[in-house]
């Protein structure tokens, strides 16, 4: 990152903050369509891996809960909160967090993943410091091909969870 000569531009985009247990998790804010709250979730008849279906643009879509290792989770943690709708190109899911915050960062400030933290299926692409820790970054692109992202959104289940 180097020094900013004057005149230059700086891009500022907006993100929004997931946390969820100890992960901060920042979006793109056009990647999260509405945050709705968990005290709209319907965990009746819920379909594994989903914890529940929550109404969105008068439809009933599938949520996910994560811990902070963004593993799958058959239960709602009591600091869950809100719930992010993601768009999949054929319908929504939801993502629970504990909060969710929108935040107007300044590109330039994101450093690439560690090589240690790089597999080929996570959907986290880089680290940025933040408030005297870590955020990972990702988008919905790569979330949705991801663990029970992709198993809710695959073509074989689409009938059952969208």
């Amino acid at each position: 990152m180097g020094a900013m000569m004057p005149g230059m531009k700086t891009e500022v985009r907006n993100r929004l903050l997931l946390r969820i247990d100890g992960m901060q998790l920042m979006l793109p804010q056009g990647d999260v369509c509405a945050v709705e709250s968990v005290a709209d979730l319907n965990s009746e008849n819920a379909l594994a891996p989903s914890v529940g279906r929550i109404t969105y643009l008068g439809q009933s879509w599938p949520v996910l809960s994560l811990n902070g290792e963004l593993q799958t989770l058959d239960s709602i943690p009591a600091a869950r909160r809100a719930c992010v709708m993601l768009a999949t190109g054929k319908g929504f899911l939801g993502l629970l967090c504990d909060d969710v915050r929108v935040l107007n960062q300044q590109s330039g400030s994101d450093y690439a993943l560690p090589a240690a933290m790089r597999t080929a299926n996570t959907p986290i692409q880089a680290i940025m410091p933040f408030e005297n820790s870590l955020a990972c970054l990702s988008d919905a692109r790569h979330l949705l091909r991801y663990g029970a992202f992709a198993q809710v959104t695959s073509g074989h289940l689409e009938k059952e969870y969208v």
